[in-house]
C-alpha cells in the first residue's frame, strides 16, 4: 500500500498589500450606523495582522494556476505528470463552469480531471484528506490539491470586522504515492455544527436568495459574528488537535510542527496554549498576509517547507475551521 506523501509545495500571493496603517484612514459603519475609524495598534491587538494582500487584476484561476505551476516544479514534476487536480474554493471565477478545469489549463496541464471543492477555510484540508486517500487505495499516483481565495470579493469594505481579517492567495500542494511507510498521510477527524450556520454567511447569491436589481449591496458580503465564530474556533481548534492525535495513539508533545488555519493570532496563541504546546513550533503567516480562508493552510505548509521548518519524519498537525461551523484536523508523518 503506498504512502500519500507531500512532495511538492507552492503559493501565490498579490503583489498589492493592504497595510493596517492604510486602514486607519478608512471610514467603517458599526451596526447602530455610526461612522469610525480604527488604529494599527487596535488591529494587532486584536488579531495579530499586519497587513494583508488584495488581488487587483488577478482572479481566482490566476492565483490558483500560479500556486500549482510552483507546487508541480518543486516535486520536480511535469504538467503532464499531474493524474488529478482539487481545488477547494469559495470565491470561484463563474458560478457555471466549476474553476479547476479553467485553472488546470493555465496550470499548462491538459486533458486532467479536475474537480472543485466548494469550501471555505476548512475546504484545503478536507480536500487533501480526499486526496490521500485516493493515493493510497492505488487509484491515482500524483495529485494536485489547491486551496485558494479572493477574499476581497466579499469582504464589505465598510465593517471593520472583516476588512481587517481577509486577504487573497493561493497554496497548492503535491500529493504523491511513494512507498515509504515511515512517511506519508496518516489520518483525519472532522465535523460541523450546521445549525450555526447563519453566524458566518453571506445571504445572497445562493438558491435561498438570487441576486436581484433590488439585493442591498451588503446582502452579498460575508456577515460574521466575530464573537461566536472565535468562540467556536477556541473550542474546536483544541478538541480536533487531541482527537486525530489520540486516534494515532499520541499526545500534544508528541507533535514537531503545527499548522493551523490563519484566521486570528489571538486564538491560534489561546489554542496553543490551552494544548501546552509551545508557538515556537506553530506555523503563523497571517501578520504577514491575513486570512486566507481556502488558501491558508497550504499557503502555511509552504512557508514553512521554503523555511526549513519540515523535515523529514516530522510529525505534522494540520487543523482548520470555518464557515458551517465545519472543523477538521489531520496528522501527517513529513
Amino acid at each position: 500500500m503506498p504512502s500519500a506523501i507531500i512532495t511538492g509545495t507552492g503559493s501565490y500571493l498579490p503583489e498589492q498589500r493592504l497595510t493596517n496603517q492604510e486602514l486607519e484612514h478608512w471610514v467603517f459603519v458599526n451596526s447602530k450606523g455610526d461612522e469610525y475609524h480604527v488604529t494599527s495598534d487596535e488591529v494587532v491587538a486584536k488579531t495579530g495582522i499586519l497587513e494583508r494582500r488584495i488581488a487587483t487584476t488577478e482572479t481566482l484561476s490566476y492565483m490558483a494556476a500560479e500556486a500549482s505551476k510552483n507546487a508541480i516544479k518543486d516535486a520536480g514534476l511535469h504538467p503532464d505528470d499531474i493524474d488529478l487536480v482539487l481545488l477547494a474554493t469559495t470565491t470561484p471565477d463563474y458560478k457555471l463552469p466549476k474553476t479547476s478545469p479553467l485553472m488546470a489549463i493555465k496550470a499548462d496541464m491538459h486533458g486532467v480531471a479536475a474537480y472543485d471543492f466548494g469550501k471555505d477555510s476548512s475546504g484545503f484540508l478536507e480536500t487533501l484528506e480526499a486526496a490521500a486517500y485516493y493515493i493510497i487505495a492505488g487509484r491515482y499516483q500524483n495529485i494536485l490539491v489547491v486551496g485558494a481565495d479572493k477574499c476581497s470579493s466579499f469582504v464589505n469594505r465598510r465593517n471593520k470586522a472583516t476588512t481587517v481579517i481577509f486577504g487573497d492567495g493561493a497554496g497548492a500542494v503535491v500529493l504523491s504515492a511513494v512507498e515509504d511507510p515511515e512517511r506519508g498521510f496518516l489520518s483525519a477527524v472532522a465535523g460541523s455544527q450546521g445549525e450555526s450556520f447563519d453566524k458566518l454567511l453571506i445571504p445572497a447569491g445562493g438558491s435561498t436568495e438570487w441576486f436581484s436589481p433590488h439585493t442591498p449591496e451588503s446582502r452579498d458580503k460575508l456577515f460574521m459574528d466575530g464573537k461566536a465564530v472565535a468562540g467556536y474556533a477556541s473550542q474546536v481548534f483544541t478538541m480536533g488537535v487531541e482527537r486525530v492525535l489520540a486516534q494515532e495513539q499520541l499526545v500534544p508533545e508528541n507533535l514537531d510542527v503545527l499548522i493551523p488555519h490563519q484566521a486570528n493570532l489571538r486564538i491560534i496563541e489561546a489554542g496553543a496554549k490551552a494544548l501546552d504546546f509551545p508557538m515556537s513550533k506553530v506555523i503563523i503567516t497571517l501578520d504577514k498576509i491575513g486570512n486566507t480562508a481556502a488558501g491558508s493552510v497550504p499557503i502555511a505548509i509552504d512557508s514553512a517547507k521554503k523555511s526549513g521548518r519540515l523535515k523529514n519524519g516530522n510529525l505534522v498537525c494540520l487543523t482548520a475551521y470555518g464557515a458551517g461551523f465545519s472543523w477538521i484536523a489531520a496528522l501527517m508523518r513529513w
